[in-house]
């Protein structure tokens, strides 16, 4: 199998300079058509249903591309998180999946263009360590201490190279440029995303503000936009909702506001902590996390609730 022409290429990873190329040396003008198109892609990012293509003729391939760059205008003049981080996350999977029926030729020309190269190494592949540090996915295999290092470079296999690439892509999809003033079609086209967006689910954590300390309550007013959070962040705030009484359910309901949300995944996880009894970390941890936002002076966050309360505050 020798592999995807320019077109079949652009089409399957149309955040490739092979695609921009294509639009550009093309051209398009913007219609009705290629608005709703773009619009049923990102809905289908959010629904978790994109799949392959299923354009067998040129004409067809071409527009599906520039649906991408078309859904790409949509979320750069909405610039929101949640939008653009299911975005990012489905249009990566979606990638993985083809890198999976691909040629090692492709592979490592899709690894190249995503600046995730590594050298053959028998039935693995070598990865340079700041490459490799910079799209690790967030869990214990993927650790350095976990990982084989010989000469500033670290063993992968061949599925977790794809692995690594699926991040970058992510990565990278999610860098959209802002659009100011786009076409009246556009904003149409927003403002219709925007009613379709999932309302926030915070059940008894939905408290007043000054009824968490200031970190929870800039976690939680992240989590309420559906913006993504680091590991660290969900780790910590796992943490202190268990510490205050919630349940496991109403927890992964705080959760499920996550643009990369998996009800299993956050189960298993909120129910490993639970059953670990981790304590909620010291306010110099949570500063090394970078999640400190207020000079509290309680120690520990959960401590906010025992704290001496001054009587201007408690009015």
């Amino acid at each position: 199998m020798d592999g995807p022409g320019e077109l079949d290429f652009s089409l399957r990873y149309p955040f490739s300079s092979s695609a921009k190329a294509l639009l550009e040396s093309k051209g398009t003008q913007l219609s009705e058509r290629l608005v709703e198109l773009a619009m049923e892609r990102i809905k289908q990012s959010l629904n978790g249903t994109l799949a392959k293509s299923s354009a067998l003729h040129e004409e067809g391939k071409f527009e599906e591309i520039t649906t991408f760059a078309v859904a790409r205008m949509i979320l750069g003049h909405l610039r929101n998180s949640y939008l653009i981080n299911k975005f990012a996350v489905e249009e990566s999977k979606r990638m993985h999946a083809y890198l999976n029926t691909e040629p090692e030729h492709v592979v490592n020309k899709v690894g190249a263009e995503l600046g995730v190269e590594a050298q053959v190494d028998g039935n693995r592949f070598l990865m340079d360590i700041p490459v490799f540090l910079s799209y690790a996915p967030k869990s214990v295999h993927y650790r350095l201490i976990n990982r084989e290092i010989s000469n500033g470079k670290v063993a992968v296999s061949k599925e977790e190279r794809k692995r690594l690439m699926e991040e970058a892509a992510r990565k990278r999809m999610e860098k959209i440029p802002l659009v100011r003033d786009p076409p009246d079609m556009i904003k149409k086209a927003g403002k219709e995303l925007l009613e379709l967006l999932p309302k926030p689910k915070l059940p008894s954590i939905n408290a007043k503000p000054g009824d968490h300390p200031p970190c929870v309550d800039k976690l939680l007013e992240a989590v309420k936009k559906h913006q993504n959070l680091p590991h660290t962040a969900r780790w910590f705030l796992a943490t202190y909702m268990i510490a205050i009484g919630m349940s496991d359910e109403q927890i992964i309901a705080v959760y499920s506001n996550l643009p990369d949300y998996s009800e299993r995944i956050t189960k298993y996880q909120v129910e490993h902590a639970r059953k670990k009894g981790y304590s909620v970390p010291s306010c110099a941890t949570v500063s090394t996390y970078g999640l400190c936002v207020a000079n509290c002076r309680v120690g520990i966050p959960i401590n906010w609730h025992t704290r001496d309360v001054p009587k201007e505050e408690s009015k």
